[in-house]
């Protein structure tokens, strides 16, 4: 197994980068300094509206199956407006602008980045730092013209600007594991050529498991008993790796990247500005 301490990834990170083959994958954690709803917050707020009490509606399932339940209640419009409204706040937007970690991120030429996020922070860092960007997430939006030398956004789980994108439900996520969406569809080929690096990831969501299980079996159906180039690594940015995910993830071909958790929006910052030195 593969932990990384910062002086020995950086080099590794930088050659990826240079070659135009690093490519960032954003979970909820690289928004955490934007104080933006958690989904506590907005399972206590589906809660009151069906009338349950938030700390006993959590115990009749997960966020996504409570969030399902929600859907099928005739309520789901209203928590894309609660999530718009609390995702784009000015106080979020303002903190976003003197985020090290957003500037940092848009500082960098990169060509493609996808998020499992919802909210428009990191389309919009681009946006303060004066650089093109195109959000995908529809079909339509796949199919669409480009930006000259702007940043593609992929949005792995949908916008909320577009209500058939979202993946939110536990229904949603099953009806991803076909892999046929074109977000996953672009996914597996850029899988197939680049390097990703996760920052602000717990790596437990299924979805993404299943895919780099099923790269995984790819890579092995196309290796067989001939002898070929080691397949590309990815990267996964941790502020604690533990002796778990290390193991597990070595046999997917991503190494994990040990980062300072005494101030981890610092360490990130730290991190995406040592790829573009």
């Amino acid at each position: 197994m593969a932990v990384l301490e910062l002086s020995r990834a950086v080099p590794l990170l930088q050659k990826e980068y240079r070659e135009g083959r690093l490519i960032p994958f954003l979970g909820a954690g690289f928004s955490k300094p934007l104080n933006l709803p958690d989904w506590g917050e907005l399972i206590a707020d589906m809660a009151r509206k069906l009338g349950f009490e938030p700390d006993l509606f959590t115990l009749h399932g997960d966020f996504e199956q409570l969030a399902g339940y929600f859907e099928d209640a005739g309520d789901f419009e209203y928590l894309v407006h609660e999530m718009t409204r609390g995702f784009n706040s000015r106080e979020s937007e303002t903190l976003r602008k003197a985020s090290p970690t957003h500037r940092a991120l848009a500082a960098l030429r990169w060509h493609t980045l996808y998020t499992t996020n919802f909210d428009f922070h990191v389309e919009g860092a681009f946006k303060d730092a004066g650089r093109p960007v195109s959000v995908l997430a529809s079909f339509e939006d796949f199919q669409g013209p480009r930006s000259p030398g702007g940043c593609e956004v992929i949005k792995f789980h949908g916008t909320l600007e577009k209500r058939g994108t979202i993946v939110l439900t536990e229904k949603a996520f099953f009806d991803r594991m076909a892999l046929e969406a074109p977000a996953d569809q672009r996914l597996r080929a850029d899988l197939l050529s680049h390097s990703f690096l996760f920052i602000g990831y717990s790596f437990s969501d299924t979805n993404i498991r299943h895919i780099w299980h099923r790269m995984h079996q790819l890579r092995q159906a196309s290796h067989g008993a001939v002898a070929s180039p080691r397949p590309r690594r990815c990267f996964f940015a941790t502020h604690g790796a533990g002796p778990v995910q290390p193991a597990l993830l070595e046999k997917w071909n991503i190494d994990i990247i040990q980062l300072d958790p005494s101030d981890k929006s610092a360490s990130v910052a730290d991190l995406l500005q040592r790829i573009g030195a």
